[in-house]
């Protein structure tokens, strides 16, 4: 149970000398360094006014000084827990809130008996230094950080802490990952091997459409148009066996409608009576729904054995194996921009909640494109001098 925090307080009174008409102004505040025990302030003056006036500015000095804590036995542990449930739980997604545990968890484990009024800025830089050494990636210590900030600022909020710690603690640099995405060769040998696959619909969707491997396994049946030969790209999976389920898209424009190439609705049209006559083999044991990719007996596909499959179908097709599903959305991004797509449409394929995002992770694309467009202005303009040239020539 927390206790209640302590705030400066003031008084005036006539002052203890009977004999004078003096005021006796009195201000008790906690001890920055011990707040637990109290501190007082005391000053005589001829005037109440005065007196009154005094206190009042004491205090607001007192109450803004960045080194006043109230009073609270709160551990970080008991915070942090108490923050996770009531506060965080009710502000994001499952799926999320999942990821917030485990940051949780690690807080826990090494800050979590230190109480929350003492807490450091060095605590903290101690603390990801630490996960970084445990092997924890720089994006996921910079999530960490980003989770301690956010409960920190509502015990700032709250009167628990007078300043937020995380706000002085520097979490590491995120270096930018360079994109190498799997070449048309590449993305063609994979393709001819996976050719023979049952989920080969699964693949051939990833590797032409530009979706995310979540929006691919929560695809369904009532999401393709099959006359207008589009898709409506409005969920995504999230999580593992037992904790699986759908999200929104995060933004408007990750909720969109994508055209299908012919070839790609010809596979999905003999992956869907491919699932027909699946269900009929599989007979009470089939689960029915309505998901597009899903086991031989019409449950969801697991996340952690399409990775695992796809890695077997590189192997296969000699591919690096350091390639990755989401590659085959770079792949295709990085086709469509250097063959003269334009960035908006490409965005939108893709999702994107703006264009600038698109120009940030493929801008090593750009160079090519402008020297391409160079070359295309240059032969159109050459060539119409050199007709121009021409028609002088003969008139002469």
């Amino acid at each position: 149970m927390l206790t209640r925090p302590r705030h400066p307080s003031g008084f005036v009174r006539k002052h203890p000398d009977t004999s004078t008409t003096r005021w006796q102004a009195i201000v008790k505040y906690p001890d920055p360094e011990n707040p637990d025990k109290w501190k007082q302030q005391a000053k005589t003056f001829a005037r109440k006014a005065e007196a009154q006036k005094w206190v009042d500015d004491r205090l607001v000095e007192h109450r803004k000084n960045p080194h006043y804590r109230p009073t609270s036995r709160e551990t970080v542990g008991e915070f942090l827990t108490r923050w996770l449930m009531d506060v965080a739980e009710a502000r994001v997604r499952a799926s999320t809130f999942r990821r917030y545990r485990v940051v949780g968890r690690h807080v826990i484990d090494n800050l979590g008996h230190t109480p929350l009024v003492q807490l450091q800025p060095r605590d903290l830089q101690g603390l990801y230094t630490h996960l970084q050494k445990k092997g924890q990636s720089a994006r996921s210590v910079i999530f960490a950080h980003f989770i301690i900030r956010k409960a920190l600022a509502d015990a700032v909020a709250w009167g628990l802490l007078a300043m937020n710690p995380a706000d002085r603690a520097v979490p590491p640099r995120l270096s930018a990952r360079e994109i190498v995405p799997p070449t048309i060769e590449q993305a063609q040998a994979f393709l001819r091997v996976a050719e023979s696959e049952r989920l080969y619909a699964l693949w051939a969707f990833l590797a032409l459409s530009g979706v995310r491997k979540g929006e691919a396994l929560a695809l369904q049946w009532g999401d393709i148009n099959w006359k207008a030969r589009t898709v409506t790209i409005q969920r995504t999976m999230v999580g593992e066996a037992g904790t699986r389920s759908t999200n929104p898209p995060k933004t408007k424009r990750g909720r969109r409608v994508i055209s299908l190439s012919p070839y790609l609705v010809d596979i999905l049209r003999q992956h869907q009576q491919r699932k027909q006559d699946e269900r009929l083999a599989a007979g009470s044991r089939w689960e029915e729904g309505n998901w597009v990719f899903t086991t031989r007996s019409g449950k969801w596909l697991s996340p952690r054995n399409v990775h695992r499959r796809f890695k077997q179908l590189l192997s296969a097709a000699n591919l690096p194996g350091t390639t990755r599903i989401h590659d085959l959305r770079h792949a295709m991004a990085t086709f469509w921009l250097t063959n003269g797509v334009p960035v908006k449409v490409v965005s939108e394929r893709l999702g994107h909640s703006s264009i600038a995002i698109t120009l940030q992770v493929y801008g090593h694309v750009l160079p090519h494109m402008q020297a391409q467009a160079a070359r295309v202005m240059d032969a159109e303009i050459l060539g119409k001098q050199t007709a121009q040239q021409q028609t002088r020539g003969q008139a002469e």
